[in-house]
Formats: C-alpha cells, structure tokens, sequence
C-alpha cells in the first residue's frame, strides 16, 4: 500500500512537472511586431492593405514559433509630416520592422534611415523612399501597367482612332511612368492618335469637367486612358457626353486601378478593361517579407515586383467576389480565356 502511495505521488509530481514545463515552453513562444504604414487611414484600399496583413500576421502566428503582431497606424489623411511623426512613435515603441507606403519620397528618408540605424528593417511598399535605407520597395511597374492598358485599348478599339489621357498631378512620377509606358505602345501603331492629356491635380470634379470637355472638343474621339480613376467617384450622371459615347461602344476606356467602383462601370460595359494593383498584397507580402528578412535573413533586390492585375468582362466577376469576401487569395482566372 505504501509503496502505490508513493508511485501514485511520483506520477502526480511528473504530470505537474510535464504541465510546468508545457506552459513554460508555451511561453517562450518569441514575439515579433510589424508596423504596418499605409499613406492615409481614410482609403478603403488600404484598408484591404490592412487586411492582408493580419491575415498573414495570424497564418504565421499558426504556423511558426513566432507569435506576429501587425501594428496598423498612420495618419487620418495623407500628410508626409503626420507620416513623420507615426514613424517616430513606432521607433520609440521598439517594434522589430516596418512597412509603409511613403507620403513624400524624400520627406521619410531620414526617419526610415533612423529606424534602420535604431535596428528596426523597414521596406517600402506601394509608395517609395529610394534614398533612404530600406531593404526594399513592394510595387507594381508603373511602366508595365501603362503597356497593359494601352495593348487592352487596342484590343477593344482597334488599330486606329483617336485617344485622350487622363493624368493626375503633372510630373508624379507613378503616373509619368504609366503614360510612358502606353506611349511606347501607341507609337507602333502610326493610325492611332494621341489627340490630348488633360489633368485633373487629383479632384474629382475637375476630372469630371476636363473629360466632359475633351468629349465636346472631340466628338470623334475613339478611346480614353484614365491614368487613374478620379473622375469614376462621381455621381452617376455627371459625365453625360462620356456615359453616353461609351454605352454606345463609340468610345472604349481603360482606367487603372480594380477598386469596386470601377469593377461595376466594366460590369455594365463603360469601361473595357482595368489594370489593377495588389492592394491585397501589400500587407499579405509585405509581413511575409519582413518575417523572412528578419527570421530567416533573406536578401530581396532593391525593387520587388508586386505583379499587377488585368481585368476585362471575362474575369470581372472574380475580381467582384473577392472584394465582397476580402479574400484575394485565389489567383484571378485569365482576363482573355483561350479559345
């Protein structure tokens, strides 16, 4: 009896010692946390941003001896010197690495330089800061996305007519790129012509009104390139010469950017066809990233491409689901299915 009494202690004492040490194991679970940086906190689009990254955040938490933590801050609107001061809140806090889109180029340049001295990898996505520390820069080829629009403008209106370009601020870089890069498409084909580019400085009223004018000064006018969207967060109505030509088919328009917006003017057939970036990615990658340089140290180049999507009316209603379940997982089916 006193002999199973003690077996019985013994066994108790090793099952405490077993849980004790199952806990503390538990415990020694390293932490990481990522702040997450978008321009603005006001734009769903980052907030599909903001999305992925916590998705990826738990997916390693799950998978990794790493329990991941994504800080999600910024500014309420875009302003580079508020960005500044985000930055140095992060710092101070002493998370492990940061992702952010950069307000102003040269204006973050010496705050990401002071994580990086602090010991903190910082990477850029979306928006860059080439002149600053990062260990690299997520985003699309602005040059590249510009090609796919005009080579999608040429499939729906042909190799002839007359085509007008929609810009934002003259002279930002992303935009300049992207008219770059339709340019360097159009030109192969001598009967397709440039008749103008108009900007709207990013207002929504002013790209109603200079696209308005362009289809009165032009009523022969055959395509549109929208180097961004601006004028598609009108009212329905506002532009009546533009609606009009375009549910008729006598003007085909390519616009960049997939947001839900635009998803429906190509569903209804006033748009042909849209050049899409990976908003989803951007917090998804950009936390992949950081854990893999930090955790594994993987090198990346100074420019990683962050791959870019085409949408036409082959594909639109993919691009519509995954929207409505914010799950951008699911490679998006072709815009032009073979045969």
């Amino acid at each position: 009896m006193r002999r199973g009494k003690w077996i019985w202690i013994v066994v108790c004492a090793c099952l405490v010692w077993g849980i004790a040490l199952g806990y503390a194991g538990a415990q020694e679970k390293k932490k990481l946390t990522f702040a997450w940086i978008p321009k603005a906190l006001n734009n769903p689009v980052f907030e599909l941003g903001r999305d992925g990254a916590f998705a990826k955040a738990k997916e390693l938490s799950e998978t990794t001896d790493y329990e991941v933590e994504v800080l999600y801050v910024g500014s309420v609107a875009s302003d580079a010197a508020e960005q500044v001061r985000v930055v140095e809140d992060v710092i101070a806090r002493g998370v492990d690495g940061i992702g952010i889109s950069c307000n102003d180029p040269d204006a973050l340049v010496d705050v990401i330089n002071k994580a990086v001295d602090a010991g903190i990898p910082v990477m850029t996505w979306d928006a860059d800061a080439p002149n600053s520390k990062r260990f690299t820069y997520l985003g699309v080829s602005n040059y590249d996305g510009g090609k796919a629009a005009a080579e999608l403008l040429i499939r729906y209106m042909g190799e002839k007519g007359k085509v007008a370009l929609l810009t934002g601020v003259p002279g930002a870089f992303n935009l300049e790129e992207r008219i770059r890069g339709f340019k360097d498409v159009i030109k192969n084909y001598p009967e397709i012509e440039i008749v103008t580019t108009v900007a709207c400085y990013d207002d929504i009223n002013k790209g109603v009104e200079v696209v308005e004018e362009v289809m009165q000064a032009y009523p022969d006018l055959t395509g549109w390139f929208f180097v961004g969207l601006w004028p598609l967060f009108a009212e329905r109505g506002s532009m009546p010469l533009w609606e009009e030509a375009a549910k008729a088919g006598r003007v085909k328009t390519v616009a960049f950017d997939t947001l839900p917006v635009e998803l429906e003017y190509l569903k209804e057939g006033l748009l042909v066809g849209l050049v899409g970036q990976k908003y989803w990615g951007w917090g998804y990658d950009t936390i992949q990233m950081l854990f893999d340089h930090i955790v594994n140290g993987k090198q990346f180049p100074s420019w990683t491409d962050s791959g870019m999507d085409i949408v036409t009316i082959h594909n639109v209603d993919a691009m519509i689901e995954a929207w409505k379940t914010s799950d951008f997982t699911k490679p998006l089916p072709p815009a032009f299915p073979e045969g």
